[in-house]
């Protein structure tokens, strides 16, 4: 690990023309830009940013002492930027090492979802220790370190439902219509979870659904399902359409039309994510039946 330099502007501001010279702005300007490339936030240099601003603004100008007043300032602004981040790194990189120890210790009792979760934190934590941004990585190990009584609770969680889940699930939803005796519909939500993790789902939807419309469709899915906590995670990768027929009423005159009207029927492979579904074990019990 290499610890940043302060290095002497003060040998570097030469007089210009009375002011300071352009050698001096461009150094001060890669500590900057070494600083940045350590991860130091903009919030942390944009005082020193400003005063490079007006030091080159005030040199064009030929406001020879304001212009000395900002190399000054910019000067003690960068010394103290150098300073202070050094001092986070000596303090930071054994604290990272603490956290992170902390981490491996916890992710061995987790499994699926709450592991996925964890190895992405991880990742980014890694990838900004490779780069030496002490600073980004010791937020983030802090903020999973925060996460893990969390991740372990929905582990927990996931491991008591893995047991549960397994079998047919059936939801009957009959809608009649209020005033018309006409709309009347069934649809049917059947709900398939396999102890390998893989699902199957079969919707379908037959009646008249209202005054000027009549539907009758099926569609089937597959993928595969997972646990975050009691949220059940479908990740469906093929979907079909079964059949999407509808019928609709058209009125011309004193005439009445019902003209059908079929919809595309297919067979996908699904890569995007689409058509993953998410669904609470206590919704899950209040709107299906397990058989």
């Amino acid at each position: 690990m290499k610890i940043l330099r302060i290095i002497g502007l003060t040998a570097l501001i030469v007089l210009a023309g009375c002011t300071p010279s352009d050698r001096f702005m461009d150094s001060a300007q890669k500590r900057i830009d070494v600083l940045k490339s350590k991860g130091v936030p903009d919030s942390s240099l944009s005082q020193a940013k400003v005063f490079i601003y007006d030091c080159r603004e005030n040199k064009r100008l030929g406001k020879t002492s304001e212009s000395w007043k900002s190399a000054s300032a910019l000067r003690h602004e960068l010394a103290n930027a150098e300073a202070l981040y050094n001092d986070h790194i000596a303090k930071l990189q054994p604290s990272i090492d603490s956290l992170m120890s902390i981490i491996r210790i916890s992710e061995q009792s987790l499994t699926g979802l709450q592991k996925k979760k964890l190895d992405s934190m991880k990742t980014v934590i890694d990838s900004f220790v490779r780069i030496n941004w002490f600073l980004q990585a010791y937020a983030r190990a802090q903020e999973l370190t925060a996460a893990l009584p969390q991740l372990k609770f929905d582990e927990d969680r996931a491991r008591e439902l893995r047991d549960r889940i397994p079998g047919t699930w059936v939801c009957i939803n009959v809608i009649k219509g209020q005033g018309n005796k006409d709309i009347s519909t069934t649809e049917k939500k059947v709900f398939t979870f396999n102890k390998d993790g893989t699902v199957k789902l079969d919707e379908n939807k037959h009646g008249q659904s209202s005054a000027f419309l009549k539907e009758d469709w099926q569609f089937l899915s597959n993928g595969t399902y997972d646990f975050k906590g009691d949220t059940i995670c479908l990740f469906i990768n093929h979907f079909a359409a079964i059949r999407q027929d509808f019928n609709r009423l058209y009125i011309e005159g004193n005439k009445k039309n019902w003209k059908l009207e079929k919809g595309a029927t297919y067979d996908s492979t699904i890569t995007d994510g689409s058509q993953d579904r998410y669904i609470t074990f206590t919704d899950l019990k209040e709107d299906f039946k397990q058989q």
